[in-house]
Formats: structure tokens, C-alpha cells, sequence
């Protein structure tokens, strides 16, 4: 049988004098699968995900094959989002996802890696210029993209990069650097928005319940060489709160009409405090308020030889006035 005839490039021409095609909207395809063995219902995946992404032209979810999926956004921003923000999860399962390009298949985009932010602790001084991280990331395993916003700070309590992590791999937990001297020391890594992975073999997508091999070690989960202290906790910083009193370094003291004009915010912000401290502690003032009325001492109750001041505002007891003892004159 000849099969010459196959071998044929077949290229489609535009004709002309045609009707002009219909306005279709310009979609942007993503593919992805969810890192585990179980199965995904389709439906309650759909809804969860599209109430978390939030896209503003809407998404479109479907089943190509078992665990793999096709979510076509209708806006290039919602695909940025979602590829960018990553990764994703539901039901603690990852989401490995990719862009599929013009012209290539779905089922052959390679879904075998996901990206993900790490922090790097404890890197000395000297090995934090971009080009290190860089290699960092590619030691972990593909470099993507760096967290510039202090850059320019000469040293940070850890250092943030993204980097495409294969999902075939166990990840991490520290890397030995060697040091220009001849001396070695310890970086640690802690992943952002890590979901299930496995505390004795280090792979995503499974715990150590389910791990083999951890069944056949027959030694306690807290001897496993990894553990959640993997999982990089959210920081919160202080609230603005006070800038307004705050002077800058070399800059000038505040002026006059701005300290009077913030003289009344102050006493309203008093007086809210102390608002504040009845709501949270309303028993124990109301009680305070009425021995003070029938002159019972101001709160105070004889204990042995010693006065103890007690049932205070909650934050008073924060700002240090709480639980005190004091002899008795």
C-alpha cells in the first residue's frame, strides 16, 4: 500500500470574495491538572475556582481527559492572574497549569512543573546579588523571576524568588553553600502556598499517609526528614497607625497648627480606647464603675496584707497598667 499521498503538506488558502467570518471572541486557553490520585469532581472544582480567580469576563471549565482540564479565559489579565498568582489549589490539590500556545495540541503541553515563590533564609552577606539567586533557582529548579521590591536594601531577613519546581522531584529543604573562604554554611527554603505534599519522600501531591515508603519505615512521623515548618507562614507587619506622629530621619518636627489640629484627634482616639475597653470587658468595668460610685476603694479588693488591682479594661492591660501588687500602706 502506497502512503505516499500522506506525506503531502496540506496549507489552507484565504479566498477571497467570501462573506466576511463571523466576530469570535479572542479566548486565552490554559491546560492543567491537579497533583493527586483521586478523582477531581468536576462541578464543585468549577465552582470553587472561579469564585476564587474572580475573572471579569467569566471562565470557561471543561474535562478533556480523567484529571485534566481546559480553562479558557476571556481576557488576557485573567490568565496573567491566574498563572502568575499561583499555584492553586483544590481540595489541598495543586494545580499544574500552562498556557497552551497558538498551534499546539492541549494534551501536549508538558504539565510537569509548577511555580511557586521560596524563600531563602539565612544567605550571608555577599551571595544576594541577582545573579546567585538566579543560580539558587536553577539549583531548585527552573529560575523564573526574582521579588525586586527591596532591592536595594543591603541585606534581608530572607530573599524571595519564583521558581518552576518539577513535580517528578522531592523539593528541598536546604542547600550547603560554599563560601568564597574555603568555609561552607546552610541556606533553608521555605515554599509559598505549599499544599499537600509528603512529609517522608518530600513529593507533591500525596501525604504520608498514603506514601509507601513511609508505611515501610516503620519509624514515628516526627523522625520524617521533612515537615510543615516547609510551609512559609503569612507575616503580617504593624498598621500604619501611627505615621502620622512619626518624623522622619532628617526631617523637620511637626508644626504647630498640624499638632493642634491633632491635639482633638488624639483625645477622640482616648476617648475611643476606653470606649473600646468597655465593649471587650463590659462586666468587669461596670463593676469597677459602681464601687466607685459607693466608694468601695476604685476597683481594689483586700487579699492577705496586700492591695490587688484588678478588673481593668483589656487595653489598659495591654499597654501595661493590668495586674498589679502593691503593699499596703
Amino acid at each position: 500500500m502506497a502512503l505516499e499521498d500522506e506525506e503531502e503538506a496540506f496549507e489552507p488558502v484565504q479566498l477571497e470574495n467570501l462573506d466576511p467570518p463571523a466576530v469570535v471572541a479572542e479566548t486565552w486557553p490554559v491546560v492543567g491538572r491537579f497533583l493527586t490520585e483521586k478523582m477531581v469532581k468536576l462541578e464543585y472544582m468549577r465552582q470553587v475556582l472561579a469564585s476564587v480567580w474572580k475573572p471579569v469576563k467569566g471562565v470557561q471549565i471543561t474535562e478533556l481527559h480523567p484529571n485534566l482540564f481546559m480553562f479558557v479565559f476571556f481576557h488576557a489579565s485573567d490568565m496573567e492572574y491566574v498563572l502568575d498568582e499561583g499555584p492553586w489549589s483544590f481540595d489541598n490539590c495543586t494545580l499544574v497549569c500552562r498556557q497552551v500556545k497558538d498551534g499546539v495540541l492541549p494534551v501536549e503541553v508538558p504539565l510537569d512543573s509548577v511555580d511557586m515563590w521560596i524563600q531563602l533564609h539565612d544567605v550571608p552577606i555577599g551571595y544576594t546579588s541577582s545573579i546567585i539567586l538566579e543560580q539558587i533557582g536553577n539549583h531548585l529548579g527552573r529560575f523564573v523571576k526574582g521579588d525586586d521590591r527591596f532591592s536595594d536594601a543591603p541585606w534581608l531577613d530572607f530573599y524571595r524568588i519564583r521558581v518552576a519546581l518539577p513535580v517528578n522531584k522531592p523539593i528541598k529543604r536546604r542547600m550547603k553553600l560554599l563560601k568564597r573562604d574555603g568555609t561552607w554554611c546552610w541556606i533553608t527554603f521555605k515554599y509559598e502556598r505549599l499544599h499537600s505534599f509528603c512529609f517522608f519522600c518530600g513529593m507533591m501531591g500525596h501525604t504520608y499517609k498514603f506514601c509507601l515508603k513511609a508505611r515501610e519505615a516503620a519509624i514515628l512521623v516526627n523522625q520524617f526528614p521533612f515537615g510543615p515548618e516547609l510551609r512559609a507562614g503569612q507575616r503580617r507587619g504593624p498598621r500604619a497607625v501611627g505615621n502620622s506622629w512619626l518624623v522622619p530621619v532628617g526631617g523637620s518636627p511637626r508644626a504647630e497648627s498640624v499638632v493642634e489640629a491633632s491635639a482633638g484627634v488624639r483625645n477622640n482616639a482616648v476617648l475611643a480606647v476606653v470606649a473600646t475597653g468597655r465593649r471587650e470587658g463590659e462586666t468587669g468595668v461596670v463593676a469597677v464603675s459602681k464601687r466607685r460610685r459607693e466608694g468601695s476603694g476604685g476597683g481594689a479588693r483586700c487579699q492577705g496584707s496586700d492591695v490587688v488591682m484588678s478588673d481593668v479594661p483589656k487595653n489598659l492591660h495591654v499597654a501595661g497598667s493590668g495586674h498589679q501588687t502593691r503593699p499596703s500602706s
